[in-house]
């Protein structure tokens, strides 16, 4: 080893003009040479380290992972590159902002006489690294936004492929009506090639009754409005006038602005044909079942008027009893006779949003409730169903009415739970027998009222709705009637 004196002997000033941090050390790491450069960075003057010992100044250093490393220094070896990646701190030293320099360093040895000293050059590359950073996001960002644009256009190409393998009629409009696109679909239910078409005014598919439509329609467009199910006709190129179910979203710019329509058209002429004969079907059905009614209720008036003259004439009690029988066999089938005109038009019209409130409102008007208190706990919510809903809330308040017994009040709330929504009829009156829960909605089983049950499960079904009664026995009839999310709607 080289004596102390030689060592502190060496003149390491040159290195002071050096835009790097140098230190010189010996092999029990004392410090030999601090040049201005690492003094300027560090805030600690080469007067006041030099011939310290470099591990008790900082040691972090004093670790295998850099001491076995800079052995080898030492021992004449190579140098020893510490990279920013994983040692970007080697000799911690911060900037004006507070934040440290990112450091590359590199140990080299330094003969000395017969023995080595070990130089550690330390450079700043802080800006490198901001530079390595800021290309780096770059990069991610553009490869972030090339794999968005990728997934866009695969979005685009899809949704383009299914546009064109529609069937239904998929056309874009500007705010102005003026065609900008336009489907195989289109060209199949109008007649006209997209050539006929772009850049022309929508107001040629439209027939004469229906010329405001455009205006009415590219209005509720511009105001942000989507339109569903819109049912309205239009003109094929050959003149004929097609029925038409139509759904209008608008199309917005990059800003949200709405820029277009987009609509699609689906031809339910049909189906309208096949409507209109199903009712006039019904309608004949309906008249038919009016005059079988009507002659058969002549018949039962005769027969009644016979019975009458019947039991002025026995005078067995037998006879009378069997003649009684037979009285209420007639009033039986007189109740059933209208009961069948109320219900006749099950089915027959389409079914409506109706709204819930009111219809129970108008159902229970014609009730006699007597002492009864009807309580109506319900938001402004529509469903939709058969427009003899009225008759369903009709038959569960009169019979509440009729066989509650012990009846105060009837109640009518909603239940409405995340993908589900259910209607709520309970009273306080007996309630209804645990056997019989499930028997009150068949035809076989009525009591007094007939098939008022059985009839307003088959109503309520036409539209999805389900109908069940879940009360207590002795503590009230609860009838919940599930209404599937696509038929019901609340109000604001």
């Amino acid at each position: 080893m080289m004596p102390e004196r030689v060592m502190f002997g060496e003149d390491w000033t040159p290195y002071d003009m050096l835009p790097v941090g140098i230190i010189v050390i010996q092999q029990d790491y004392t410090i030999l040479s601090w040049n201005d450069c690492i003094a300027d960075w560090t805030g600690i003057p080469k007067k006041s380290i030099v011939g310290m010992n470099l591990l008790e100044r900082f040691p972090h250093l004093d670790k295998p992972l850099y001491l076995t490393r800079i052995a080898q220094v030492f021992s004449g070896g190579p140098a020893v590159i510490f990279s920013s990646r994983f040692h970007p701190h080697f000799i911690p030293a911060a900037l004006q902002t507070g934040e440290l320099r990112v450091q590359s360093t590199t140990v080299v040895p330094v003969i000395s006489g017969e023995s080595f000293l070990a130089m550690i050059v330390i450079e700043d590359i802080t800006d490198l690294s901001r530079q390595v950073r800021a290309f780096r996001d770059m990069k991610n960002v553009a490869e972030r936004e090339l794999e968005e644009r990728r997934k866009a256009e695969e979005q685009a190409l899809r949704l383009a492929a299914i546009v064109e393998s529609s069937d239904d009629a998929i056309v874009g409009e500007t705010l102005d009506g003026i065609l900008t696109s336009w489907n195989p679909g289109a060209e199949r239910l109008y007649g006209y090639a997209a050539e006929e078409v772009l850049g022309k005014s929508l107001s040629t598919l439209l027939p004469p009754d229906r010329s405001d439509d455009l205006t009415e329609v590219l209005s509720r467009v511009r105001n942000g409005e989507s339109i569903s199910h819109y049912q309205t006709r239009r003109k094929t190129k050959d003149g004929r006038i097609l029925d038409i179910s139509l759904t209008v979203s608008p199309i917005r710019d990059v800003y949200g602005r709405v820029a277009g329509a987009s609509s699609i058209a689906r031809d339910i002429t049909e189906a309208k044909r096949m409507e209109e004969v199903l009712f006039q079907a019904n309608k004949k059905l309906n008249l038919l079942n009016s005059i079988t009614r009507h002659d058969i209720l002549n018949q039962l008036m005769g027969l009644r008027a016979y019975l009458e003259l019947s039991k002025e004439c026995a005078k067995e009690p037998e006879f009378i009893e069997y003649i009684r029988k037979e009285e209420q066999a007639a009033e039986n089938i007189g109740n059933q006779i209208e009961f069948t005109r109320s219900y006749q038009d099950i089915g027959v019209k389409s079914p409506a949003w109706q709204n819930l409130p009111c219809t129970i409102r108008e159902a229970v008007d014609a009730l006699d409730l007597k002492q009864v208190t009807l309580e109506i706990d319900l938001p402004q919510i529509e469903i939709f169903a058969d427009p003899l809903l009225q008759r369903v809330f009709y038959n569960l308040v009169e019979n509440a009415v009729r066989h509650g017994e012990t009846l105060t009040t009837i109640r009518f709330s909603l239940a409405n739970e995340p993908g589900r929504c259910a209607l709520i009829c309970e009273d306080n009156g007996v309630g209804v027998p645990a056997g019989v829960k499930e028997q009150i909605f068949k035809r076989e089983y009525f009591k007094n009222t007939g098939f008022g049950l059985y009839l307003s499960r088959e109503i309520l079904s036409i539209t999805g709705i389900s109908i069940r009664e879940t009360g207590e026995p002795g503590r009230g009839a609860r009838f919940e009637i599930v209404i599937p999310p696509s038929a019901y709607r609340i109000l604001s």
